[in-house]
C-alpha cells in the first residue's frame, strides 16, 4: 500500500507514518514546504513542495497513492495570525491537491479536521473575521483560532461537495480533543494545553465547556490504520472521540495542583451546537480508547511542566508588538527614502541654478530639467512628479529676486516652461515605468519557468531514483519473489536429511532472524527438534507437545501464520507450519524479531518462505519414509553402512555450521559381532538416536540434539551393559576412550 501523507513535519505527522510504517506501507510525504532542512528517517521519498505549486498533479502521478492523508488541522505550515491570507493559502492547497487527487481515478483521500470549527458561536466569527488584525498578543490568538476554523470548516465542506459532484472517495475525518505530548505550543489544539499555557502566560484559567474529553494520539492512529482499509465509507464526514471524560472544573483543579498555584476559574462558555450532517465513525468501525481522560491531561500536565518556559512564552504564531512596530517604521523607511533622496538632491541644483541664471555660457542651460529627468530616470512617474513640484518652487523663488509673484503668474513662458518640464518628465517615468514592468514581467515569467524546471528536474531525479529502485528490488530483493524462489530452491539439491538443516539457515536469511528452530511433528501431539540456528531457538527442548501451545496450535491448523502479539512467555514471537495433506508436518518458529516487524508484511512473507520450503522438506520425509526398510539391517534398528555415512555426514556438518547438536559414541562390541551389539543395546536408546556400522568392526551409536555433556545419561547404560566405549568429538577417526 502506497500512502501520501500531505503536511509539515510534526507530532501528528510522525505517528501516522510510525504507524502505516509498521504495518509495511511505503510512505511519501509532500512536506509543503521549498527546500526543507528536514528529512524523514521512515519515508520512501520525501517532496519538499508548496500545496498550491503546479507540479502537485506530477507528484500525484508520480507516487500514484492508494491512500492520501491530508493533516489540515494539524498542519504547522500556516501561521493563522496572519488571517485571510492564510485561509485563501490553505484552501488553494487543499483544493489543488484534491484536483491532482482526481485525476487519479481510484484511492482514498483523507482530510484531517478538529474539534476547533465549532469553537466560536456564529456571532464571534463574524466580528472577528470582519475586524482588523489585532496588536495584542491574547486577541491575536483569538483571531488566529477565529481564521483556522473557520479554514477547517471551508475545508470539510470542500471534500464533501469534492465527493458528490466527482464521486471520488474522499472522507473528512474531525479529531475532537486530540491530545499528544509536544514542545511545540502551536501544534497542540486540546483544551488541556491551552489551560496551562494561559494559566503561565496570564496566571488565569479559562473554562469555554463543561466537559474534556481527549483522545489519545496513538489510539487516533489506530483507528485512521482502520479507517484506511475500511472497503465502502458510506458518508463524507465523520468525527472521531473519547467516551472517557472530565468536567473541565476537575481538568482545572487538576492544573492547579500540578503547578501549586490557587488560579481562579473563569467561564467563557458558548451555547454552540453543531448543524453539520456528521457521522460517528464507531458506527462502522471499530474504535479502541486505551487512555483514559485523566490519563491524557496527567500526562500532558507532565510534559508542558518539563517543557514550561516554552509554553509561558507563548506559541511561536504570536508575534511581539515591539517587533511589528519596528517592522512597521522599517517599511515606511524604505518607502521615504527616494523622497528624502529627491529634496537632498534638489539643493545643489538650486544653487547651481542660481549661479547659472546670469551666465554667459550656461544661461541656455535648464538645471530643473536636467534635475527632474534624472529622477524620472531613476525612480519613475512618482519621483518625476514630485522633482518637477520641487523645481517649480525653486523657479518661483529665484525669479521672486527681481520680479513679484503676480509678475511671475502673469507671464506665460512660467507656463510654457513649467508644462516642458511636467511633460518630459512624466514621459521619462512613464517609459522608465513600463520598461520596468516589462522587465518585471519578464523576470516573474523566467522565475517561475525557472522554479517549474527545477521542480520537474527534482521530480525527475526521484522517479528516476525510484526506478532503479524498484528494479533493484525485482531483481535482488531478498523478500521479493524471484530472490526467494531462488534461495529456496537451492533445498532441492540437498540430500534428503540435510534438507532440514539447510532449511532453517534459508528461513533465518530470509526472514532476517538469527534464531530460528525447525520442529518435526513426530505423532498426533509430539514434534522433535530437527533443525535451529542459535541455543536460544531451542528454549523449548528438543520435544515439546506442541498441541499443548493452544493459540498457536489452532493458528497453525487453520493454515495461518502464528504472530505472538501478546508476547506470551515460551512462545515464539512467530510460527508457520508446514502442511502434508491438511495436517502439519512441521512448524518453523522464529524467536528474534523485533516488534516493529510482527505485522502484515512479514506474516505474508514467512507464509510464503514456508510454502516454498514446503516442497523440499515434505519430499525429504516421504523419501525417508519410502527406503525406511532398505536402510535397516532386518530385524534391526542397525542403518545400513551408506545410509548411516549420509547421516553421519549431514548431523557432523550441521553441528559444524551451529544448526544442530549431536553426539557420536564408538563402541567396542567384544566377542560380539556389530548386529548382536546393537540389538543387545538398542532398548537403551531413543527412537530419535541412530546405530550404524562404518565396516570397521565397530558399531556407532548418533545421538541427535544431544550434546557431548548431556551424553552422560547413555554412556552409563552402555557401560552397564558391559561395553566399552569412545565419545567422537572431531571426525569419525579420532577421539577419546572411555572406560
Amino acid at each position: 500500500m502506497r500512502v501520501l501523507i500531505v503536511g509539515a513535519f510534526g507530532t501528528v505527522t510522525s505517528a501516522i507514518i510510525r504507524k502505516f510504517g509498521k504495518e509495511g506501507a511505503r510512505i511519501y510525504a509532500l512536506t509543503g514546504g521549498k527546500n526543507s532542512e528536514n528529512r524523514y528517517k521512515k519515508v520512501y521519498e520525501q517532496y519538499d513542495f508548496s500545496y498550491d505549486n503546479n507540479c502537485i498533479k506530477e507528484v500525484f502521478e508520480s507516487v500514484n497513492p492508494d491512500v492520501t492523508i491530508f493533516t489540515g488541522a494539524f498542519d504547522s505550515n500556516f501561521e493563522w495570525s496572519s488571517g485571510y491570507s492564510e485561509m485563501v493559502k490553505f484552501g488553494a492547497g487543499l483544493y489543488n491537491c484534491l484536483n491532482a487527487f482526481s485525476f487519479l481515478n481510484h484511492g482514498r483521500f483523507i482530510f484531517l479536521s478538529s474539534n476547533e470549527v465549532n469553537g466560536f458561536d456564529e456571532s464571534t466569527y463574524k466580528e472577528i473575521l470582519h475586524s482588523q488584525r489585532p496588536l495584542e498578543s491574547g486577541a491575536i490568538r483569538t483571531y488566529a483560532r477565529v481564521y483556522k476554523a473557520s479554514a477547517l470548516k471551508n475545508g470539510e465542506d470542500i471534500c464533501s461537495n469534492y465527493r458528490k459532484t466527482t464521486g471520488s472517495d474522499v472522507i473528512a475525518l474531525r479529531i475532537e480533543e486530540l491530545s499528544f505530548e509536544t514542545k511545540k505550543p502551536e501544534e497542540a489544539v486540546d483544551t488541556c494545553t491551552r489551560m496551562c499555557s494561559e494559566l503561565l502566560r496570564e496566571n488565569s484559567i479559562t473554562k469555554e465547556s463543561e466537559k474534556y474529553s481527549p483522545i489519545y494520539i496513538t489510539d487516533v492512529v489506530e483507528a485512521l490504520y482502520k479507517l484506511v482499509n475500511k472497503d465502502l465509507l458510506k458518508y463524507s464526514l465523520y468525527r472521531i472521540h473519547s467516551d472517557s471524560s472530565i468536567t473541565q472544573n476537575e481538568l482545572a483543579e487538576l492544573i492547579n495542583t500540578s503547578f501549586d498555584t490557587q488560579v481562579s476559574i473563569k467561564e467563557n462558555i458558548s451555547d454552540i451546537s453543531s448543524n453539520d450532517d456528521i457521522h460517528d465513525m464507531s458506527e462502522e468501525i471499530e474504535v479502541k480508547i486505551f487512555k483514559d481522560a485523566k490519563s491524557c491531561a496527567q500526562q500532558i500536565i507532565k510534559n508542558i511542566k518539563n517543557n514550561r518556559s516554552v509554553f509561558a512564552s507563548g506559541s511561536t504564531v504570536t508575534e511581539k508588538f515591539s517587533k511589528r512596530i519596528a517592522q512597521y517604521f522599517k517599511g515606511m523607511l524604505v518607502a521615504l527614502i527616494p523622497f528624502i533622496e529627491n529634496m537632498v538632491i534638489f539643493i545643489p541644483f538650486f544653487m547651481i541654478n542660481n549661479r547659472t541664471t546670469g551666465s554667459t555660457y550656461f544661461a541656455r542651460l535648464d538645471c530643473y530639467l536636467i534635475y527632474v529627468l534624472i529622477f524620472a530616470m531613476v525612480y519613475g512617474q512618482q519621483q518625476a512628479l514630485f522633482s518637477s513640484i520641487l523645481a517649480v518652487c525653486g523657479y518661483f523663488f529665484r525669479q521672486m529676486y527681481s520680479r513679484t509673484g503676480f509678475e511671475i503668474m502673469l507671464d506665460y513662458n512660467t507656463y510654457v516652461w513649467i508644462a516642458q518640464l511636467v511633460i518630459l518628465g512624466l514621459s521619462v517615468g512613464y517609459l522608465r515605468d513600463q520598461l520596468n514592468s516589462l522587465k518585471a514581467d519578464k523576470e516573474d515569467e523566467v522565475g517561475y519557468l525557472d522554479s517549474r524546471l527545477k521542480d520537474i528536474e527534482d521530480i525527475n531525479i526521484i522517479n528516476a531514483k525510484l526506478k532503479d529502485e524498484l528494479e533493484t528490488q525485482v531483481i535482488n530483493q531478498s523478500d521479493s519473489l524471484g530472490k526467494i524462489f531462488e534461495i529456496t530452491s537451492t533445498l532441492d539439491k540437498d540430500e534428503p536429511e540435510e534438507v532440514f538443516f539447510h532449511a532453517a539457515e534459508v528461513v533465518s536469511k530470509l526472514m532476517d532472524c538469527k534464531e530460528v528452530a525447525i520442529y518435526n511433528v513426530s505423532n498426533r501431539n509430539f514434534a522433535r527438534l530437527m533443525a535451529f540456528t542459535s541455543h536460544n531457538a531451542k528454549k523449548l527442548g528438543n520435544s515439546i507437545e506442541y498441541t499443548k501451545y493452544t493459540e498457536m496450535y489452532e493458528t497453525l491448523k487453520r493454515g495461518d501464520v502464528y504472530i505472538n502479539r501478546k508476547l506470551e512467555k515460551d512462545y515464539p514471537l512467530m510460527a508457520a507450519a508446514i502442511m502434508a495433506e491438511e495436517s502439519i508436518s512441521s512448524i518453523v518458529m522464529l524467536w528474534d524479531i523485533s516488534w516493529e516487524q510482527m505485522n502484515l508484511a512479514q506474516s505474508n512473507r514467512l507464509r510464503v518462505v514456508s510454502y516454498m520450503i514446503q516442497n523440499a522438506v515434505l519430499k525429504a520425509n516421504r523419501y525417508i519414509e519410502m527406503i525406511e526398510n532398505e536402510r535397516y539391517v532386518e530385524g534391526t534398528r542397525l542403518l545400513e553402512t551408506q545410509a548411516f555415512k549420509k547421516l553421519l555426514d549431514a548431523f557432523t556438518n550441521a553441528r559444524k555450521r551451529g544448526l544442530a547438536d549431536c553426539s557420536i559414541i564408538k563402541i567396542n562390541p567384544g566377542t560380539k559381532d556389530v548386529k548382536e551389539a546393537s540389538i543387545d543395546l538398542q532398548k537403551n536408546f531413543r527412537n530419535s538416536d541412530y546405530l550404524g556400522s562404518l565396516d570397521d568392526g565397530y558399531l556407532y551409536v548418533l545421538l541427535a540434539n544431544t550434546n557431548n555433556a548431556d551424553a552422560g545419561f547413555v554412556t552409563g547404560r552402555i557401560k552397564d551393559a558391559g561395553y566399552s566405549y569412545e565419545m567422537i568429538d572431531g571426525d569419525v577417526d579420532g577421539g577419546a576412550y572411555g572406560d
